[in-house]
C-alpha cells in the first residue's frame, strides 16, 4: 500500500472563509465620524478660551461655529436619509416585496403577488418586472440555471410570460 501526499496548496481557489472589509460600514463610520467632528468642533469654538472678546471676534466665532455644526449636522442627516429600495422575490408565496433600510432597520414598503404584475419582459438572461401601473419593479438577472427555471415557471404559472 503507498501513500501519498501533496504538500502544495493551491490558496487562489480556496473556499476558507476570508476576512473582509465591509467597505459600506467603513464608509458609513467615516461619514459619520466626520459629521460628529464638524458639530464637535462648532461647539469648541465657543470652550476655547479667548483673551480678548470684542464685538468682532464674537460676531466671526458665532459665523464658523453656525457653519461647523450645521455641516456636521447635515452630513449627520444625508446618512440617515440614503435609505435606498431593494426589491425581494419570493417564488414560494409568489410576490414581490420592496423594502427600505438597511441592515436590522428594514422594512417592507409594498407586496404585490406575482399574478397582480403586468407581463414580463424577457431579454437575453434577464427578466424586467412592472407592476400594474407598467413601472419597472426589478431587473432579474438569470444566470444561475435553478433561479431562471424558478423564476420562469413562476411567471408562466400566473400567465406573466
Amino acid at each position: 500500500m503507498t501513500a501519498t501526499f501533496d504538500a502544495t496548496t493551491d490558496t487562489s481557489r480556496s473556499d476558507a472563509p476570508r476576512a473582509g472589509v465591509n467597505m459600506d460600514a467603513v464608509a458609513h463610520f467615516v461619514t459619520r465620524a466626520a459629521g460628529v467632528t464638524l458639530t464637535l468642533a462648532g461647539i469648541w469654538v465657543w470652550l476655547e478660551p479667548t483673551a480678548h472678546a470684542g464685538a468682532d471676534l464674537v460676531a466671526m466665532k458665532l459665523a464658523v461655529s453656525l457653519v461647523l455644526c450645521l455641516a456636521g449636522f447635515m452630513i449627520l442627516q444625508e446618512d440617515r436619509a440614503n435609505d435606498t429600495f431593494e426589491v425581494e422575490i419570493d417564488l414560494v408565496r409568489r410576490e414581490v416585496r420592496t423594502l427600505t433600510g438597511r441592515g436590522r432597520h428594514r422594512k417592507v414598503a409594498g407586496r404585490a403577488p406575482i399574478c397582480d404584475l403586468s407581463k414580463a419582459e424577457l431579454r437575453d438572461n434577464a427578466v424586467q418586472l412592472k407592476s400594474a401601473d407598467d413601472d419597472v419593479l426589478a431587473e432579474v438577472s438569470l444566470t444561475d440555471p435553478d433561479v431562471r427555471r424558478s423564476m420562469l415557471g413562476a411567471l408562466r404559472d400566473a400567465g406573466k410570460l
